[in-house]
């Protein structure tokens, strides 16, 4: 989203929901690359369209469920882990509060403050206890408070991010009984999404879209290159 500033500059207006980009970039690559993997395996291992899209639902419910949850446990840790340190500095603010006082002058000597600007400064962030931990958390730990993620939130992401991902390689197989032609298409809509995945990210972060979509494009393909090898392989071992 942008507007124009007041020197006719086009300016990007930063947004909370543009912090999600991780889940949804991570969900949607992960759900995207393992199940094309998987189809392509199971294909090239002579399976029935049936029974491929048995499997890469199946694979897909678990990927969804396993990643959202995972999402969720790993945000609550780094949230517990936050809040950890945010109370820590807080018994430092109290117990050691010339400690503590002399910490932030230093930082504010290393910004470029001159030592009377530093305790002018530090004598009004002194006078806010939160604030002056909130300080502390950003400058000396590289934490901001404020950017704590909701776990169900974030989990919620990670889900249907990996659901979107996991959906364009086993849908033609919805539809297609022949497995041989349902794998072209699979893959063509699997390179499909990878690019338009990696167009969309890099409009987030304001990157070549063009670079962006090739790499995500190889990242997609070494997943199918992947899934033939081990297809063949199976293949091999099952008809032993």
């Amino acid at each position: 989203m942008t507007h124009e500033s007041s020197g006719g500059h086009p300016e990007v207006l930063h947004t909370p929901s543009a912090r999600s980009i991780r889940e949804v970039v991570f969900g949607v690559n992960d759900g995207l690359v393992s199940i094309t993997g998987l189809v392509v395996g199971v294909t090239a291992s002579h399976l029935s369209a049936r029974q491929i899209l048995v499997a890469g639902l199946a694979a897909t419910v678990a990927a969804t469920v396993a990643m959202g949850l995972g999402a969720y446990l790993s945000t609550s840790a780094q949230n517990e882990y936050f809040q950890a340190e945010w109370d820590r500095e807080m018994r430092e603010v109290h117990e050691v509060p010339d400690e503590e006082r002399r910490e932030v002058e230093v930082i504010l000597r290393q910004k470029g403050f001159t030592p009377e600007e530093a305790r002018t400064f530090t004598a009004r962030l002194m006078a806010d206890k939160r604030q002056w931990v909130d300080f502390m958390m950003k400058e000396e730990l590289g934490i901001m408070v404020e950017g704590l993620d909701n776990p169900w939130k974030t989990a919620g992401i990670m889900a249907l991010a990996v659901l979107a991902g996991s959906l364009p390689p086993i849908l033609p197989y919805v539809f297609l009984p022949d497995p041989s032609r349902a794998l072209r298409w699979a893959v063509g809509l699997a390179m499909a999404t990878a690019f338009g995945l990696g167009v969309a990210k890099a409009r987030v972060a304001r990157g070549t879209w063009w670079k962006s979509g090739v790499q995500f494009v190889a990242v997609a393909a070494a997943a199918i290159v992947f899934g033939i090898l081990l297809g063949r392989l199976f293949g091999t071992i099952t008809a032993a």
